[in-house]
């Protein structure tokens, strides 16, 4: 398979149309990645491929959605416990980091 198609399919695979958004969108993809050789996009191809047959395939934008979705969740919640917009805030920050050492279950919310 030539470097253009299997770009091509990378682009397909990631809904994004070329190497500069593919990089801005999926850095997961392409951080640390010498995207000037075959075996690159081959090493990516082969990762999207592994993830979405897991489902773990998301997008940038994917995520922000499910970020944004569960801070308006958060509030909603928190509005109707009758916490004041600061206090929320303070909970979604608490929540954000974290997140960034592991897991944050529902439960914990």
């Amino acid at each position: 398979m030539k470097m253009q198609d299997i770009k091509q399919e990378v682009f397909s695979l990631t809904c994004t149309t070329n190497t500069q958004q593919l990089k801005k969108e999926r850095p997961d993809l392409t951080q640390g990645r010498d995207l000037r050789y075959k075996e690159q996009w081959v090493e990516i191809q082969r990762k999207v491929k592994r993830l979405q047959e897991q489902g773990q395939d998301m997008s940038l934008e994917d995520i922000e959605q499910s970020e944004q979705m569960l801070k308006n969740s958060l509030f909603e919640i928190g509005h109707i416990a009758g916490l004041s917009n600061d206090q929320i805030e303070i909970h979604w920050q608490r929540i954000k980091l974290a997140s960034q050492f592991g897991d944050v279950h529902i439960e914990e919310l």
